[in-house]
């Protein structure tokens, strides 16, 4: 089956990083295509309703427009170039353009879902602040809407292939996983780490309930502990299935961090991952829910993040 990766694009170092990153980390990965979109600014209403009885006015809207629409065209032909130089072949890159209509992250989710995309990827930030494009408001507002879609944010130059997925035992760390096979393929130049941080009773309610109440601290451990060892057997199958070697695959498991967030970043730093990978939601019972997902949004700084619905 075919995979789609949405390539929302401006014209910054930003997206120049983030189109190389597609293409090398879905390299091995088989039927990907690629559509590398930008989004051109509006004339302000207030010269288009001149326009319409000042013929100078028009005059310069015109130009202004054909202006605007070549250097997008500019941009993601650019892009393109970059993507064969990276070893994607021309037919499997598409490029498009348009005018914004609704804002830039609502344009970008609208042409996500109407294309059935299966990713979006977008830099965090931009080169300039009038294109508000991507800095991390943008990144945090497809993230916080794209409840469907799983989206890659691109923060900083990354080569690494190592790749660190966040797990909590639930069913969405699995589909994490699938997306993971899905996107990737057998890369025999992957690193894989499941990522577990144990759970306290504060990530829930306060520090004070924790201490109060050792012995529910004590039964949560053994109930994760007991779901996130029966998740390991699952997700080791189907990354066997997809092709990937047991020396590819490391399991790791945090017990002393206190902050979720805190632990994912400090093992991508610190382990010189490429990739973090994280779900946006758990099962009732777990804890990488969105929230911790758009704190990462925030404050990953040298990776690839994607949050997997």
């Amino acid at each position: 089956m075919g995979k789609k990766i949405l390539l929302a694009v401006d014209d910054s170092v930003y997206s120049e990083r983030g189109v190389r990153y597609a293409a090398r980390i879905s390299l091995a990965a088989k039927n990907v295509t690629y559509t590398i979109f930008n989004v051109r600014p509006l004339v302000p209403k207030i010269f288009i309703e001149k326009a319409e009885t000042d013929s100078e006015v028009r005059a310069e809207i015109d130009e202004l427009v054909r202006k605007n629409t070549d250097a997008a065209r500019r941009v993601v032909e650019k892009f393109k170039d970059l993507m064969m130089r990276e070893g994607i072949v021309e037919n499997r890159i598409e490029t498009g353009t348009e005018f914004i209509q609704l804002g830039v992250a609502k344009d970008i989710l609208n042409r996500a879902e109407q294309g059935f995309y299966d990713v979006i990827l977008l830099a965090r930030r931009g080169l300039t602040p009038r294109q508000d494009f991507f800095i991390g408001t943008t990144a945090a507002k497809v993230v916080d809407h794209a409840l469907e879609i799983p989206v890659w944010v691109v923060a900083g130059e990354t080569i690494s292939m190592k790749i660190v997925l966040a797990v909590d035992g639930s069913e969405n760390s699995l589909r994490a996983v699938d997306h993971l096979i899905h996107m990737v393929g057998a890369n025999p130049d992957l690193r894989l780490t499941l990522f577990h941080v144990l759970p306290y009773l504060r990530h829930y309610y306060s520090v004070d309930f924790e201490r109060e109440h050792p012995h529910l601290q004590d039964i949560l451990e053994r109930e994760v502990r007991r779901r996130v060892e029966g998740f390991y057997g699952k997700a080791l199958e189907r990354l066997k299935m997809a092709g990937l070697k047991k020396s590819q695959i490391e399991i790791k498991t945090n017990t002393r961090s206190y902050d979720v967030s805190t632990a994912i970043l400090d093992e991508a730093r610190t382990g010189g991952y490429g990739t973090v990978v994280v779900g946006r939601r758990g099962e009732s019972e777990a804890f990488f829910t969105g929230r911790i997902a758009m704190r990462l949004v925030q404050k990953v700084s040298d990776q690839a993040l994607w949050v997997v619905p």
